[in-house]
């Protein structure tokens, strides 16, 4: 079993349109759009349709897995049709990242890995990263598939590190498993089991973010890999644990689907390699009992190889021939590419030569040379075309980079304050309207402050403008060094000498804390003399409303009532903070 995902164009020519438009998108999009975060959960908003046609095709996602499939392909077409509409980057992202998983689904490799390239483009451009990870996974299988090799490894090390920069614990744990299963196929068994145990750990880690039936079905998938790994160096006892850890999991959640195909070919291998014939038969027989599966041949290739063993081993040629038949056919009818084809007909051939079955023997040869010609010759071209593809690869990302670059300056130069480096009014206004409205969605606290420095016309009239300024970089710099180590604060300059924050997610306690921080910190900002306050030192006057917003309530509200017990704290005498709720009068 192949870990190719999870959760989860038209045709061919699709790719080729908008791969010709992709120069034109991203450099519109960058400057016409701002781009959407996802780590700041902010998602672009369609009308209810479409919202309604993305839930859709996530809900049918699994079909991919059944054999049903087919059907699937007509739901990613409608999200499809509905991006060209929008012309939204975040709908081709999903798009291109559906249909590439269909057409794996389909065995159909050479669309599938066009559809996660010109996909990748528009998941990259959108800050979805979770989809670049789990892009560059299916790219491995698919490469895999195709005897790509090295390219397999490259793509599913790009899965990792997106997985371990953005902590995607389920999708680090199938890349590594299925870089592990690459390296055990070229017999490099040491780096197999190195990859064994890192997926272990990742799907082990992700069993606290994802679903239960996945985190038992991607465990399930490692072991029997691993299981098969230490069966090819001879540890039947290690291999035998394997075993015994599927069939616990099973045991235990026996109300979870689990992937009968894989699963039971592995454990007729185990106990065929065990001398336990009967057992072997018995597993077998309900391997083939979800034969169907195999039908993916692109996330079952090892399982099929297993399964074909089998039968080998236990000298039932009628049924290593059937099985065979039966996948050569496929491979024709699916136009698969020469590794795959190759590797059922070198099969078929060695057993009608077991049989002594002269005229099988010579058709066979003979269908396998003249497909040697004709496939061969495509499968070259298929290595051009990833030649290709790879090259056109590293010219986007090299230009996505340096476009990133120069729109990550400019935005920082237009959303920050120049005096003090931190973001400015419009960006704070921005942001706060954004996690307020999440806030809402989610029913969380939600925290406005605003501070200023006491006295600070008579600072600078005192000490003049340059010390003046002097003093609030050195109030940013607080305030920036309470945001690094706090998450959900956000602070910025408001104008003058007034800095505003927000806090979401957060207790009274909390803010109480953080406001007396800030406070202690300000006695290291030393004055020439004393101030009217009686102390040698920069003070500050603190307010902040903090509650639970209702759908009513506005970023405003809490501006005026984060003003109102500001003023609460000056008319006390400065140098404090206070925090409430809403103040009407």
């Amino acid at each position: 079993m192949t870990n190719s995902g999870g959760n989860g164009l038209g045709a061919a020519g699709i790719c080729e349109i908008i791969g010709d438009l992709w120069v034109f998108l991203l450099f519109s999009y960058y400057f016409l759009h701002k781009m959407r975060k996802e780590t700041n959960g902010i998602m672009e908003r369609f009308e209810p349709e479409i919202e309604a046609c993305v839930a859709e095709v996530k809900e049918r996602f699994p079909m991919i897995f059944t054999p049903l499939y087919r059907q699937f392909r007509r739901y990613c077409e409608k999200l499809f049709e509905y991006a060209a509409r929008e012309q939204s980057d975040y709908l081709f992202a999903l798009a291109y990242f559906y249909m590439m998983e269909y057409y794996a689904s389909d065995n159909d490799c050479v669309n599938a890995i066009s559809c996660g390239h010109e996909g990748i483009k528009y998941q990259l451009a959108t800050q979805e990263y979770e989809l670049v990870a789990r892009t560059y996974n299916v790219l491995g299988v698919c490469n895999f598939v195709m005897g790509n090799f090295t390219k397999a490894v490259d793509y599913y090390l790009s899965s990792i590190d997106y997985s371990k920069e953005y902590r995607f614990a389920q999708i680090h744990g199938m890349a590594a498993s299925n870089l592990a299963d690459l390296f055990r196929y070229n017999n490099i068994y040491e780096r197999a089991m190195f990859y064994y145990a890192e997926a272990e750990e990742y799907i082990i880690k992700s069993g606290e973010a994802e679903t239960k039936e996945t985190t038992f079905n991607n465990m399930n998938c490692m072991l029997c890999n691993k299981g098969y790994c230490l069966l090819n160096i001879g540890k039947i006892d290690e291999a035998t644990e394997c075993g015994e850890r599927i069939i616990d999991n099973i045991y235990k959640n026996p109300d979870i689907p689990y992937v009968q195909f894989g699963v039971h070919t592995f454990l007729a291998t185990l106990y065929l390699a065990r001398d336990e014939r009967s057992k072997a038969e018995f597993h077998l027989g309900m391997a083939q009992k979800d034969f169907h599966q195999s039908d993916n041949y692109t996330d079952y290739l090892d399982d099929i190889r297993a399964y074909i063993q089998v039968y080998i081993d236990l000298e039932q040629y009628d049924e290593v021939t059937r099985i065979l038949n039966y996948f050569i056919k496929k491979c024709e009818q699916d136009n698969a590419s020469f590794f795959i084809y190759s590797m059922f007909m070198e099969k078929r051939i060695r057993c009608a030569a077991i049989l002594k079955d002269q005229v099988g023997y010579l058709e066979y040869t003979k269908r396998f040379l003249e497909s040697y010609w004709e496939r061969g010759i495509y499968n070259l071209e298929a290595v051009v075309q990833a030649e290709s593809a790879h090259n056109e690869h590293k010219r986007i990302m090299h230009m996505q980079k340096e476009i990133t670059e120069q729109n990550e300056k400019l935005m920082i130069k237009s959303n920050h304050d120049a005096l003090t480096g931190l973001p400015n009014r419009a960006y704070w206004h921005s942001y706060a309207e954004d996690a307020l409205a999440k806030a809402i969605r989610n029913g969380t606290t939600f925290g406005v402050e605003i501070l200023d420095i006491d006295f600070f016309k008579s600072v600078n009239d005192t000490y003049g403008h340059i010390d003046g300024d002097h003093y609030l970089v050195h109030v940013a710099d607080a305030l920036s060094s309470l945001v690094q180590e706090n998450e959900d604060v956000f602070a910025a300059r408001y104008g003058g000498d007034e800095f505003v924050l927000v806090y979401t997610g957060k207790t009274d306690e909390e803010i109480c804390q953080m406001m007396a921080h800030l406070k202690s910190n300000m006695e290291r900002i030393a004055l020439p003399g004393t101030s009217p306050v009686g102390v040698d030192y920069i003070t500050l006057s603190q307010g902040c409303c903090h509650c639970v917003p209702e759908t009513k309530n506005r970023l405003w509200d809490y501006l005026a009532t984060a003003d109102k017990l500001l003023y609460q704290v000056k008319k006390d005498g400065k140098n404090n903070y206070k925090v409430g709720r809403w103040i009407t009068e």
